[in-house]
């Protein structure tokens, strides 16, 4: 078999650090008020959701279940988020540690491969850090806290307006009504940039299979090619996106179900917003699903073309089978009994490197990876069938 041309060990040595350098100066945020809103944000949403609880205890009206699961799947997603940022560093870098990535063939250099491949590799990190930090994330933020306000005013817009309208209100009323609210608007904002961080990942997860080639390790324990962590990280994209089709899903199955004593909503304001959260629901179930397959897209394709260079080597080695099987066939009767086992053997020999090497993966991930994402779906489609049921339900009375 033809061997692939690998970076020699000691000019790894020399190439890794830069790598690893040009990832330590590159921070997901690069501005300290918003590195800071990132910090706060979680500390400030379970405030919130432990005031409202504790409210609606004290007034003897009953914790708001919407605002409680809200709160807690925030926290919860905005954590998630957190790993999501800390993986996508060590993934960039671990893929380059593999000697996996190589120049596409039209780019190759013959003096200069290892420093070009390095070197655009480099800018490449640069660039994906460069977007993530870019007047974009602003855009998403205050889209989040449109998206954010519009389910606020859905949620309570009769107790926001009693409580404005109503001038004998105390101002802790007034106060604790007003925190909680800007502390999901805050979370809103927060959750703007966080959405805009998770499209220039995937993005740079599509543009790998675009920028460079892919060396296959067709032996490689993670059997993805020594892809798989892409595949990691492509699901933690899907995880990190499914906590707002989580919490609608799980939204959707308490108003159809749950007492409206628990929901601190009129019961002619339930079916608008029952009818708002289906179509937020469907849509954003749906982009879970897309964030983990879109990356992964031109990674398939460029594993493909690394399977057709790799599908040379081993139609040689069925060729050669091929022929040395004929020889025996042919000169059976004129061969000498050793030559004859020699020819068996070499014939046994190569069947086998083709069958180690024959199932070359096109896919950076497995089954369980599947599963994971299939997990992230239960939810958002209980919540959907759950208001199927309620509709079928009324419609009976």
């Amino acid at each position: 078999m033809k061997s692939s041309k690998r970076v020699p060990k000691q000019i790894e040595k020399l190439v890794e650090p830069r790598i690893d350098n040009a990832l330590s100066k590159l921070p997901i945020n690069k501005k300290p008020a918003l590195k800071w809103f990132f910090e706060v944000t979680p500390l400030v949403v379970v405030a919130a959701t432990a005031i409202s609880a504790f409210a609606g205890w004290y007034s003897g009206t009953g914790v708001d279940v919407l605002y409680l699961t809200g709160g807690l799947t925030i926290v919860v997603s905005i954590l998630v988020a957190r790993t999501l940022f800390e993986h996508f560093p060590h993934v960039l870098l671990m893929i380059s540690r593999r000697g996996v990535l190589c120049l596409p063939q039209k780019d190759v250099y013959a003096d200069d491969k290892v420093s070009s491949l390095n070197q655009i590799y480099v800018d490449f990190i640069q660039d994906a850090y460069d977007s993530m930090n870019d007047w974009r994330e602003y855009v998403c933020g205050i889209i989040g806290v449109l998206i954010t306000g519009w389910i606020i005013w859905l949620l309570d817009k009769n107790i926001l307006q009693q409580t404005l309208v109503n001038f004998r209100t105390p101002f802790s009323v007034y106060g604790t009504v007003l925190f909680i609210r800007l502390a999901f608007l805050m979370a809103g904002f927060v959750g703007g940039l966080i959405g805009w961080r998770i499209l220039v990942i995937a993005n740079t997860v599509a543009k790998l299979g675009r920028y460079f080639d892919f060396d296959l390790q067709i032996n490689h324990p993670d059997g993805c090619g020594g892809l798989r962590p892409i595949g990691d990280l492509c699901l933690k994209l899907a995880y990190v996106t499914s906590s707002l089709p989580f919490l609608l899903g799980l939204w959707l199955v308490f108003l159809n179900f749950l007492d409206l004593r628990y929901l601190h909503m009129d019961p002619e304001d339930i079916e608008p917003l029952v009818s708002t959260i289906i179509f937020l629901t469907i849509p954003v179930a749906a982009l879970c699903v897309f964030s983990f397959f879109f990356p992964l897209g031109s990674i398939h394709t460029c594993m493909m073309q690394a399977k057709s260079r790799l599908q040379i080597e081993l139609d040689e080695i069925s060729q050669e089978i091929h022929q040395l099987s004929s020889r025996l066939l042919i000169s059976a009767n004129g061969l000498a009994p050793q030559e004859g086992t020699s020819i068996e053997q070499k014939i046994e020999f190569l069947k086998r490197v083709y069958e180690r090497n024959g199932q070359i993966p096109t896919w950076p991930y497995r089954s369980t990876h599947i599963w994971g994402l299939i997990s992230t779906q239960v939810i958002p489609s209980l919540g959907v069938i759950s208001s199927i049921i309620g509709f079928i339900q009324g419609v009976g009375k």
